[in-house]
């Protein structure tokens, strides 16, 4: 899949997911009883003030009755919101498990055993710190990113990250933060010609069963914005589920402002027709 084809791939997803999203709180969420909750919940709060200022004692007894006969019909509506919640949440980790599948840039990475034995690049036998080698040889030049997995049971425990610059001029330096066990990463140098050869090192924090080092092949996700997001000062994303965001983000305030608008129109178009009747 091309790298463009992939891009707008994820913010039709977003789009599709900004969408459903809204569906399933509007048809999974009761706004009546939600507002007739929050009209009850303002109508003791008052009253309960009153009372108080008023040092009515017996009024405020029978206040404080109705509002703990109140709190469970409350939490009961309170907690039917999270109900479109469960739905939203399964219907984004199966996108991102989606999008992680037919991610170009990850399709095409290259995987390294890396080692702790003495041979090859590795300097000493049972240091703790384990190693690969990698010629360069492609013309994908650019910046590179060494992922190292120190695998335990099975499973990751520790996951770092680093770069390092293939025949490319690189001021980009990002890189994910480090995950589970700490793993000390690097590179015999930060950055390299065709022909050379790349020597990559990991330190796990811990003794894991296997040291797996992923090189990005040249190739990361990103996307620069026409301008630079307000605050955050950040022009560029990183990574396809941030740009699955930002687009989810953004399309889910552009729906909420249209169905205000109508929202709000429709309101008017009620008032106007009633005045006219009363008229």
């Amino acid at each position: 899949m091309a790298f463009e084809t992939f891009i707008a791939l994820v913010a039709f997803l977003a789009l599709a997911y900004a969408g459903a999203s809204r569906y399933l709180q509007n048809r999974l969420v009761d706004k009546s009883e939600m507002e007739a909750i929050q009209a009850e919940s303002k109508r003791l709060s008052a009253e309960m003030k009153t009372a108080q200022e008023r040092k009515d004692e017996a009024r405020v007894q029978e206040l404080m009755k109705q509002q703990m006969e109140f709190l469970p019909k409350m939490n009961k509506v309170m907690m039917g919101q999270f109900k479109p919640m469960i739905f939203i949440l399964g219907v984004f980790f199966a996108l991102m498990w989606v999008i992680g599948q037919v991610d170009p840039t990850v399709q095409d990475d290259i995987t390294l055993n890396m080692t702790d034995d003495g041979l090859g690049c590795d300097a000493a036998a049972g240091d703790g710190t384990y190693s690969a080698c990698y010629a360069l040889a492609n013309a994908n030049y650019g910046k590179w990113v060494f992922t190292a997995h120190s695998v335990r049971g099975g499973a990751d425990v520790g996951t770092n990250y680093t770069w390092f610059a293939y025949n490319a001029e690189v001021s980009d330096n990002f890189t994910e933060a480090p995950k589970g066990e700490p793993i000390g990463i690097r590179t015999d140098k930060k950055s390299y010609s065709p022909g050379e050869t790349v020597k990559l090192y990991a330190t796990p924090s811990a003794k894991p069963d296997q040291v797996r080092a992923v090189l990005s092949n040249g190739t990361s996700f990103y996307v620069d914005l026409p301008m630079a997001i307000p605050l955050l000062n950040v022009q560029r994303i990183q990574q396809p589920y941030w740009w699955f965001i930002f687009v989810s983000f953004i399309a889910s305030l552009v729906i909420s402002g249209v169905i205000g608008q109508l929202g709000k129109k429709k309101k008017d178009a009620d008032a106007g027709k009633w005045a006219g009747e009363r008229a």
